[in-house]
């Protein structure tokens, strides 16, 4: 989990070298409450909304892209929020090793690469090693939400997490008041595009498959 130099004195940013695994979400943000994570936060728009519309909770941004995750930073760098952390790293291995099991009560995963050729499928982020990973760090009865533009990589995704039997699929209507914006939704919805999304409940450790 590098980080580049320049971010290294940024408060709001982690500096994953001043932690050893599992990261202890207590000591990471200036008061304690239930934490929230989205995996692939690009720009940090649905992150803008979040932390302002549900300030008691906290919420941590994972990017892997330098040139995203300078964008983000730059959005809360005037008045960051205190509920809020971002770190610069890749998503699975911060599921599989930094995260402690139970420790996010929601996670989010909004429009990443369908990475559409055969040779690139293991580039793809909506895979069966993410919903395990993300039942490991979810509490009981916590929450996946993904979206994507490309039908196809969607339906795959909620295909999967049915089979896997790690989620429940719930109702999320397109008015709901934590259905945010992103900045891909808001391109897309301005290309015409249709945007995809799907809400699931994480099933208790007896409902696991395989």
């Amino acid at each position: 989990m590098k980080l580049s130099a320049p971010m290294a004195e940024v408060p709001f940013v982690l500096q994953p070298a001043d932690f050893r695994p599992p990261l202890r979400l207590d000591e990471i943000f200036p008061v304690p409450g239930p934490c929230e994570l989205e995996i692939g936060c690009g720009k940090g728009l649905y992150l803008e909304q979040a932390v302002r519309l549900e300030p008691g909770k906290n919420f941590l941004g994972v990017e892997r892209a330098e040139k995203y995750f300078r964008h983000a930073v730059r959005r809360f760098w005037d008045d960051p929020p205190p509920n809020l952390r971002l770190v610069q790293t890749d998503a699975f291995d911060l599921l599989s090793r930094w995260l402690p099991a139970g420790s996010v009560c929601a996670v989010h995963v909004y429009f990443p690469d369908p990475w559409p050729k055969v040779r690139h499928a293991k580039r793809r982020l909506f895979q069966p090693q993410l919903y395990r990973l993300a039942h490991r760090v979810l509490r009981p009865e916590g929450i996946l939400r993904i979206g994507s533009d490309v039908e196809p990589y969607f339906g795959t995704a909620v295909r999967e997490i049915a089979q896997s039997g790690l989620f429940e699929r719930t109702d999320w209507p397109d008015d709901a008041p934590d259905r945010l914006a992103t900045n891909y939704a808001v391109k897309y919805a301005e290309q015409g595009r249709r945007l995809h999304y799907a809400k699931f409940r994480r099933a208790a450790a007896d409902g696991l498959q395989g």
